[in-house]
């Protein structure tokens, strides 16, 4: 039979096969697309996926200053060599981020918040504080009861080395307890509230309490 007498259910059926086909390929393109779109800027270091909507502040290890602030008696600022003088513990905890994947048996070195609320004396009305990025973009914050938990620190060190740039140097608070968004990187700045702040990823619908586990 030739084409000019093949059945038209033929003709169809070849049709709907090519259709399936292309829709096939347009499907994994797109998904193709949406993996690419996902996972661009992020680069994997020590098992971190490092994805970050600022660019890494340059440390100056002369200039660069913590400044305590806020609803405090005694607001302060420390230079580097100065909180390191201050008195440091270590943890393992794990990191938990709110896209699923997580990281054990983080070792971290650094400073307690109570180490830093005693020497600035909280006014009665402060009940949150929070921690500015030194990219004057990212902020976060906890109440003052979440960050005097036993686990919660400012941290200098991880797993026996300075803090790399990317997690934050010189200076990030840990919160194993909370997704990595509220554990702000390049820490510069702490601001003690009466009401909490709104941080970053919070105005665009994250959760305010961040628990990743009870």
């Amino acid at each position: 039979m030739d084409k000019e007498t093949e059945p038209p259910e033929s003709s169809e059926l070849i049709s709907r096969r090519k259709f399936l086909i292309f829709l096939g390929i347009l499907f994994g393109i797109i998904i193709l697309g949406l993996s690419l779109i996902k996972n661009a800027g992020v680069k994997v270091i020590n098992k971190f996926r490092i994805r970050s909507i600022e660019q890494i502040p340059q440390f100056d290890f002369a200039a660069w200053q913590l400044t305590v602030e806020g609803l405090v008696d005694m607001p302060f600022t420390l230079r580097y060599n100065e909180l390191l003088q201050l008195e440091s513990e270590e943890q393992v905890s794990d990191f938990h981020c709110v896209e699923g994947w997580s990281v054990n048996e983080v070792k971290w070195k650094g400073i307690r918040l109570k180490t830093i609320f005693d020497r600035a004396g909280l006014k009665s009305e402060a009940a949150y504080v929070t921690f500015h990025s030194g990219s004057g973009i990212y902020s976060d914050s906890l109440s003052i009861n979440e960050a005097l938990e036993q686990d919660v620190m400012l941290a200098y060190m991880m797993d026996d080395e300075p803090l790399p740039e990317e997690q934050g140097r010189p200076l990030r608070l840990v919160m194993p307890r909370m997704f990595g968004y509220k554990n702000v990187k390049w820490v510069n700045r702490i601001t003690l509230t009466e009401e909490q702040e709104i941080g970053y990823w919070e105005r665009f619908g994250y959760k305010i309490d961040g628990v990743s586990y009870p």
